[in-house]
């Protein structure tokens, strides 16, 4: 049976990613919208154009892309938005437990609602206490975003809001380490989704061309190994080559809508396929092996296709009939 601690200072604490936590690389993030892309409705296609060209980063977003061009090259880098918010510092954090952490009023409020890209369902191999996840999270906003987008009475300008963080969500869930945190003696608060473990000897992603990290070296925690195995930049043509050669995700998969579901996926092939040798008990360092960086970029592969399909279909349900 679960234990959970009920300390609610504790919980905000380890429901706090840390500042430089992100999920997938932009490079991940783009792949997902263009596999999403391909998938929409002529109709999904137009209202997803009209909205996206309200958000205040539209400009930014189709610099250098050809006219016929630009809704789909916006529509990728749209994909990458919630994260770009975390450094702006136009924008502030807000708690877990706030009167604005489940706000959904637009642009104009500010707010990077951290919270909302991860769920830190615990589990522990050695009987560490548990801790449950904060709240809001992954699980809570998706559903909340996607009745807002799909419902008639929704401005457009909120619309478009949510359209983008969906956008971005949809794909953050489907990183596994985005579902989970591991309670061992050695993280006794949870590892915040591996973020806490680190992690070397892996090789640099095969497409770098992110100067985040790539003048430094492959990713020194596990999060962030999981983050950028599929590769990691901005570049339009790259993105585009990586995403045709993915693996295409089976029907009976994409036809699964219930967020919950996606959650336990992600929690099952998180204790599954990552915390797997030579992942061991504690806070490492761990020294990751060919065999351990193979696997990883499969379900990487997998989980990228998979979650671009899923997207598709959710925008599609709510824009495009």
């Amino acid at each position: 049976m679960r234990r959970y601690a009920t300390v609610a200072v504790v919980l905000m604490a380890v429901g706090a990613p840390s500042r430089g936590a992100r999920a997938w690389d932009d490079f991940a993030h783009m792949q997902i919208a263009a596999v999403a892309w391909k998938d929409l409705k002529p109709k999904a296609k137009a209202r997803v154009s009209q909205l996206l060209a309200l958000n205040p980063r539209y400009a930014n977003w189709i610099v250098g892309a050809r006219k016929r061009d630009e809704p789909r090259v916006a529509f990728l880098r749209a994909a990458t938005w919630a994260d770009a918010i975390r450094s702006d510092r136009a924008y502030k954090d807000d708690e877990p437990g706030s009167a604005t952490a489940t706000q959904n009023i637009g642009y104009g409020e500010l707010l990077r609602h951290t919270t909302w890209h991860y769920v830190n369902r615990p589990f522990s191999r050695d009987g560490t206490p548990l801790l449950e996840p904060a709240t809001p999270n992954v699980a809570t906003q998706i559903p909340a975003l996607r009745a807002a987008l799909c419902a008639a009475a929704t401005s457009d300008e909120l619309k478009s809001y949510d359209l983008s963080w969906l956008m971005h969500l949809v794909g953050d869930v489907h990183q596994p380490l985005h579902c989970v945190a591991r309670f061992d003696r050695a993280t006794p608060f949870g590892d915040r989704g591996g973020n806490l473990i680190k992690v070397t000897g892996n090789a640099q992603p095969s497409v770098c061309d992110d100067p985040r990290y790539c003048p430094f070296g492959p990713p020194d925690d596990l999060h962030a190994f999981y983050d950028t195995v599929a590769g990691s930049g901005y570049c339009i043509a790259e993105v585009d080559g990586a995403a045709s050669a993915l693996p295409r995700a089976s029907a009976q998969k994409v036809a699964v809508s219930d967020v919950e579901a996606w959650v336990q996926e992600g929690f099952d092939l998180a204790q599954s396929t990552v915390y797997v040798s030579p992942i061991d008990a504690g806070a490492g360092p761990f020294t990751v092996d060919a065999g351990y960086q193979k696997a990883a970029l499969a379900l990487g592969k997998q989980r990228i296709s998979l979650a671009g399909a899923r997207l598709a279909r959710l925008i599609n349900d709510c824009l495009g009939k």
